[in-house]
């Protein structure tokens, strides 16, 4: 018995460690998105953070598109970030103000350690069944731990408009 649980402790070990550190193509292929910063630059009054959504201009009926979601942390600090198992959650609003989709996550926590000077980046699909304007944010919400205590922080993206027509 005792031989099973150091067996499966180092397993999980292991995989904690190659989670970790893996080179990831995606992030490298996203690094475009994130704003540059002057190295003297003074930091937001909100905090280190900033969060950006990447939304097509146009899709067809029914067709799926991809949102892209990022998190970015400017400081050169590591935080430890607790959040739903998604950090954002998306909205789409039509022209007349009401909520076509509203996508979230179930409230389930997971903690995760965020480096200095990276992003976190989610990518979701969707699609709509009706021609028209619509407005599409994302709402970023998450807690950092800052002395002992995890501090509650909410952040919106820009408002992006998507045109869904018959043909994309």
């Amino acid at each position: 018995m005792r031989k099973y649980a150091l067996g499966l402790t180092v397993m999980l070990l292991a995989l904690l460690l190659a989670g970790c550190g893996t080179f990831d193509p995606v992030d490298k292929a996203i690094t475009k998105l994130r704003p540059t910063v002057p190295q003297d630059s003074v930091q937001d009054v909100e905090g280190p953070f900033t969060v950006e959504l990447s939304v097509p201009k146009r899709a067809g009926i029914d067709e799926k598109f991809t949102l892209i979601a990022s998190l970015h942390n400017l400081s050169k600090t590591r935080y430890e970030l607790m959040s739903r198992p998604r950090v954002f959650h998306y909205l789409i609003v039509d022209s007349l103000g009401n909520r076509v989709n509203t996508i979230t996550q179930v409230d389930s926590a997971v903690v995760r350690s965020m480096r200095g000077e990276t992003d976190i980046n989610e990518f979701f699909e969707t699609r709509i069944d009706r021609i028209g304007t619509y407005e599409i944010y994302a709402v970023a919400e998450f807690s950092i731990k800052e002395d002992g205590k995890y501090k509650d922080l909410t952040y919106e993206t820009e408002h992006h408009f998507i045109e869904i027509g018959p043909n994309s």
